[in-house]
């Protein structure tokens, strides 16, 4: 955790809504270590413009077929965001990426577990940041006259982003 997954999620999902791109739609959902699929449906419905209030007497699969019926003629970017068990997919109603559909699913997770059961297709790990990059940056976010304003705080700051180990949470 704290290694910048959900902000390279958070880019990637900026750079789609100001690009010109030919996806249909671009999806974000926090799934969470509660995963609660009618949350994840609810989610995915109020991107693709489905009225979340007429969904409250349905059920999960008549949901799904919904959120399917939409999605499988359209062109989607899928952004799932702290992934901690394994989404049903085909349950909450996305049909898979293919090359005929062009579609995305692209996933943040702690767990080469979840990447596993969740049959991704290429990973990219995150790494901590070495020492020097992590303290180049505290300084940037922090800034020059922040650390000056007394000399024993670069010492204190410096102590602060060893202990976090590269981690960007530390900046």
């Amino acid at each position: 955790g704290g290694v910048g997954k959900t902000t390279l999620l958070t880019q990637i999902n900026n750079r789609f809504l100001n690009i010109p791109n030919d996806f249909d739609f671009v999806i974000w959902v926090v799934v969470s270590k509660d995963l609660r699929l009618v949350k994840v449906q609810e989610e995915i419905g109020r991107r693709i413009g489905i009225s979340i209030r007429e969904w409250k007497s349905k059920s999960i699969d008549d949901r799904a077929t919904e959120i399917f019926k939409t999605l499988r003629k359209k062109k989607f970017v899928l952004l799932l965001d702290d992934v901690w068990d394994r989404v049903s997919l085909r349950t909450a109603g996305v049909p898979l990426p293919t090359k005929q559909n062009g579609s995305k699913i692209v996933l943040t997770t702690r767990s080469e577990v979840v990447c596993s059961q969740m049959d991704t297709h290429r990973r990219i790990k995150v790494e901590p940041l070495a020492w020097e990059k992590a303290w180049k940056l505290f300084k940037e976010k922090v800034g020059e006259e922040t650390l000056s304003m007394d000399p024993i705080i670069p010492d204190l700051a410096k102590d602060v982003a060893r202990e976090c180990g590269g981690f960007p949470l530390a900046l």
